[in-house]
């Protein structure tokens, strides 16, 4: 008898399965049913936080506030162009485009690019503008614009636009989208930066060096007198190259023409004639035609000059005409 119950309330294996999977079944049913209950309450208390929260607007940036106001400009750029700062940087006395371009490792072009407000490359203390880390140009977003099209428009890649401007996800017309290492789309600009860059493309500098003395009125640093002076004077050493400042032909290269000394004078055929004055020595002679950016002469001090430099003008016709309205 005794054997015959202990069969029987034996546990077969079976069973022992069936009871700890039960009991399991059990236990996952209670976590999930907690669980549910949670993933409830706390959305609950999620939306009551959502509802509470004001929603944020996003600036709107209207095109004339981005195009007239540098910290506007900075505002926008700033969380959309990656790997360039951009600063707004108020103008002090004795300033100029070029100085503050030098100072920041890039050409004048950028800060032009960077300023659509600009009407002239002269600025005045108090102003404000917007510098950028590094070299290249603001380009106002047009009606139809893609990134294939102003991709095409600067040379370059598509994907490396979309890179700088990481932060832009859509393209809005007058808005700006920066063009690393780019020089700004004249066509794009005011009509005044219009005309003025168009003037620059005529010339080239005929070498480089201090600028000693500009055009218009001075002191003459021989006579002591008050008188125009009819060009701009760059200081540098005896001998220095001097290159010809735009394609032309030579109309006179000679020595003794009056206080220029040695000098030589092109005509461009476009209504120009540029004269290059205190030469040491020629390279070129009357009647030959020239390239820009040619050899013509070396800087000296013949004539009525006080130093090594040398003398250039611009004229139109019979007038003088500022040199540095159309040199970089």
């Amino acid at each position: 008898m005794n054997t015959i119950g202990n069969s029987a309330n034996k546990e077969t294996a079976f069973d022992k399965i069936v009871r700890i999977f039960f009991r399991w079944s059990l236990f996952l049913a209670a976590v999930l049913a907690v669980f549910i209950c949670a993933q409830i309450f706390v959305g609950k208390i999620a939306s009551a936080n959502i509802a509470a929260v004001p929603v944020v607007k996003i600036p709107a940036y209207p095109r004339g506030e981005l195009l007239s106001d540098a910290e506007t400009r900075r505002k926008y750029l700033a969380p959309r162009v990656r790997d360039v700062r951009f600063r707004v940087y108020t103008v002090k006395l004795g300033d100029n485009l070029w100085k503050l371009a030098k100072q920041n490792g890039y050409s004048v072009h950028t800060l032009i690019g960077n300023n659509p407000q600009l009407t002239t490359y002269n600025i005045d203390a108090g102003q404000k503008i917007l510098i950028p880390s590094s070299g290249g140009s603001l380009h106002p977003v047009q009606e139809n614009d893609t990134w294939e099209t102003i991709s095409e428009r600067y040379d370059v890649p598509a994907a490396s636009l979309k890179l700088t401007n990481f932060g832009i996800f859509e393209l809005v017309a007058g808005e700006y989208v920066f063009i690393p290492g780019k020089y700004p789309a004249v066509d794009l600009m005011n009509e005044s930066m219009q005309e003025k860059y168009a003037l620059r493309e005529l010339f080239v500098s005929p070498l480089g060096g201090r600028l000693t003395s500009s055009f218009g009125k001075r002191v003459h640093p021989m006579t002591g007198k008050v008188s125009t002076h009819g060009g701009i004077d760059i200081a540098v050493p005896e001998g220095t190259w001097v290159g010809a400042a735009a394609d032309g032909v030579v109309t006179l290269a000679s020595g003794g023409v009056g206080h220029y000394g040695t000098a030589v004078y092109i005509d461009h055929k476009n209504g120009y004639v540029t004269h290059y004055g205190h030469l040491s020595s020629l390279n070129v002679k009357t009647g030959q035609k020239v390239k820009a950016r040619q050899l013509i002469a070396k800087s000296g001090s013949t004539g009525r000059a006080t130093g090594p430099h040398l003398h250039f003008t611009v004229k139109k016709g019979s007038a003088s005409l500022d040199p540095l309205k159309f040199l970089w």
